[in-house]
Formats: structure tokens, sequence, C-alpha cells
């Protein structure tokens, strides 16, 4: 009887008698985001598309372009993220379509958008600013950062943290953010004073946000939606927007290699749906929507998009050189420098003044990192490629120039210090 059952049942689905599933497509997606704010966007389009397998690989922006230039590399369809440098080398390799959809992004967000119109859909934005643990800063008593300065300062020695450039595509943002603002020199001072206070540098960038809501560090420059996720879960978290930051639209591009440009087109267009946007703006995704011209319009400040690309690959590798590979010596320089003072005294003051400007001097001149020349050693750096014997020696000059400065520093530290 059972096998009698059985044959009628394979009968009736040869012929049609009962409706099965559809044999699922799959589409897969590449980001550089977290898991936490892509899962309500992952449901939410499994439940508008069940006949769909979306499958989401995690990488952050370095071993994202890595995996996505190498010829094995796993079959993407989809890249979601909010770094535009990302998006610009994979178009210089070639690897990115023309979208399969129409989009228009809101005339008011356009300013903060950094190119590559027909390759690129924007989805929602964010802004930049200081993430900060308020029990952390009552425990060490420490004043409520306010901006870039306010991680510079000496009080906050050990308590700040941020992630790498070379890592995180939305730190290179912040990083290439300060030095357009306050210039070249007044920039890099900045950054190597917050460096002489970093506890830690993070291997990605929401490792900071997760850092601070543990109690790891007390401040850290992270995207708003980084915070805005972090403070949906602990109430002692707060943020300060920096107005004077950079916007930082997601963007979303459909790969060249992609033969699931159909399914593409419906994840663009469930994203810009107002069921998409609604999920874009939830706590979890914490973007700001493309119905929200707020934030974009109270942000006065607009990258120079052509210096950025020309100078990314080159400043990523200038910051490992200077900052990553230098923080036990940049703590102890800062620390001698903040602990030294001067007391009033005209010899010791110029001796401090000159170990200051040792301590926040970077390897190369503004005008030096113009060369087409020294810029093209490190194109292919963090584009799997691997750097030339020319590259490697300018990386070693950098370092053993910045180790120098410090030393240098800490000997007028020390000098200062005789009576």
């Amino acid at each position: 009887m059972q096998t009698h059952r059985r044959i009628a049942f394979i009968l009736l689905l040869i012929c049609g008698g009962l409706s099965m599933p559809a044999v699922a497509s799959s589409l897969t997606v590449l980001t550089s985001f977290s898991e936490s704010p892509i899962k309500a966007m992952v449901e939410g389009f499994r439940q508008r598309h069940p006949e769909v397998r979306l499958e989401v690989i995690y990488r952050r922006t370095l071993s994202a372009q890595r995996l996505l230039t190498q010829a094995d590399g796993a079959p993407v369809d989809v890249v979601l993220s909010s770094s535009p440098t990302f998006f610009h080398s994979l178009d210089k390799a070639g690897l990115l379509a023309r979208l399969p959809v129409r989009t228009q992004p809101p005339t008011w967000l356009s300013p903060h958008i950094l190119g590559l119109d027909g390759k690129v859909a924007v989805v929602g934005y964010s802004g930049i600013g200081i993430l900060y643990n308020r029990r952390y800063l009552a425990k060490h008593r420490l004043p409520v950062p306010t901006d870039w300065q306010s991680l510079a300062d000496p009080a906050f020695m050990g308590h700040v943290m941020m992630s790498s450039p070379s890592q995180s595509g939305t730190t290179h943002m912040m990083v290439e953010s300060i030095l357009q603002q306050y210039g070249w020199r007044q920039g890099w001072a900045i950054l190597m004073q917050i460096g002489g206070n970093l506890s830690a540098i993070t291997a990605r960038s929401f490792g900071v946000s997760d850092g601070i809501s543990r109690g790891l560090a007390g401040a850290g420059l992270v995207i708003e939606s980084y915070a805005r996720t972090s403070q949906a879960h602990f109430d002692y978290i707060r943020f300060t927007p920096l107005h004077q930051g950079v916007i930082l639209p997601t963007y979303l591009a459909v790969m060249q290699t992609s033969q699931q440009s159909a399914l593409a087109a419906r994840f663009i267009d469930f994203l810009l749906s107002a069921e998409g946007q609604a999920i874009v703006g939830t706590s979890e995704m914490a973007k700001v929507t493309l119905t929200e011209p707020g934030l974009a319009q109270q942000t006065e400040f607009v990258l120079d998009k052509e210096l950025l690309y020309r100078r990314a690959s080159l400043l990523k590798v200038l910051f490992d050189q200077t900052i990553t590979q230098q923080l036990p010596a940049l703590r102890l320089t800062w620390q001698g420098i903040d602990e030294a003072g001067a007391n009033g005294e005209p010899r010791r003051a110029a001796l401090i003044a000159q170990a200051r400007t040792l301590a926040s001097t970077p390897p190369l001149s503004e005008q030096q990192t113009q060369d087409p020349a020294l810029l093209a050693l490190f194109d292919d750096v963090y584009e799997g490629g691997k750097a030339s014997p020319q590259a490697e020696r300018a990386q070693q000059r950098w370092r053993q120039m910045t180790q120098d400065n410090l030393k240098a520093a800490m000997a007028l530290v020390e000098q200062a210090a005789q009576p």
C-alpha cells in the first residue's frame, strides 16, 4: 500500500497534479557591514521574495577587494558598502556593471555622492561623529568629546579607539576629511596626537562601537549608523555628530560577472521601495533614509573626491607606517610631552615646542604626495597586488623617519626635564 501511494504521488508531480515551490534562484551579496545591521534587510527581502535564496558574505573592505579581484574568488552578484574608494577601485578594474534599473538619488544628497553615476545606487546615508560611553567617562573623570581635537586632548590618553583606513573604508573617509578640513600639516598633527591617545586600533570599524559599548575605551570615531545600533541596546552610549565631518552614502553595485541582473534589479527596487526604506531606517540597519534630508543639509563639509581617489592607497600606507606601526612609541612620546609642561620657563617651553612639532610631523609633505610616480607605486597595494621593492623601501623609509622623529622628540623632553 505504501508503495502504491508513493507511485501515485510521483505521478501527480509529473502530471502537475500537485504544485511544488519553484526552484529557488540565488543572489549573493557581499557587504562590508557587520551582520547585525544587514539582518533586517535580508529578512525583509526574503519575506517579499521567498523564491529567491539570498546569501550574504561579510568582509571588511580590504579583504572584500581582494576576494573580488581574485580570479578564483567566490561568485558575487551585488556589493553593498559605504566606502566610495572601494567601488572606485572595483570600477577601475572593470568589475562593475551598469545598474539593471535606473535610480536617481535626491538632489539634496548629490553633493555628498562621490561619482560612478549609473554604476552605483544609493539606498541610504550616514553621518560621522564621536561615540562615547557615559559610564566610562564618569569613572575616569573625562569630559564629553565634542570635536576632533577632543580626542587629541592629553586627558584622553589610553581612552580612545579607532580603526585603520587600510582596513575600514569609512575610517579612510574620516581620516581624509580631517586632512582636507585642517590641511595636511595640521590634519596630521591631530591624527598623530589621537594616535598617542589610542588604546587600540580595531580590525573593523564596528569593532570601535563594540569596544566602547563593552567599556574597553571611552570614545572613538564611528559612522553614525553604528552609533544608532549601539544606542538601541545600551542606554549609557551617546553620540556627538560632527557637522563639519563628511556624509557617507550607502552604495550598492552589481558585479560585471553576475548572471543575476534581474534578481539584482529586484533587490535594488526593494531597498528603494517604501518597505525597504523603512528597514533602512530601523535601529538595526540605522541609516538615514532617502526621505530625510535634514542631516545632509546640515552637514557643511563636502570632500574633494578627486583628491580622495588620487591619494587613497598612499594615505592608507602612510597611516599604517606612522600610526598603526608606531602605537607604543606614539603613546610614550606624547605622554612625555604632556607630562613635561613648560612651567613658564622659556628654555623648557622651546624644547617642548620642538618635541611637539617632531611628534606631529608626517614623513611626507603634501607636495610630495602629489608626485604621480610615488602615487603609482601604491596603486595595487590594496587591490590584491603585491608591493613592489620600491614601495616596500618607501614604507620602510617612512617608518624609520617616524621612529627617528619620535626618538628625537623624547630626547628633547628629557633635555627639558634637566635643571
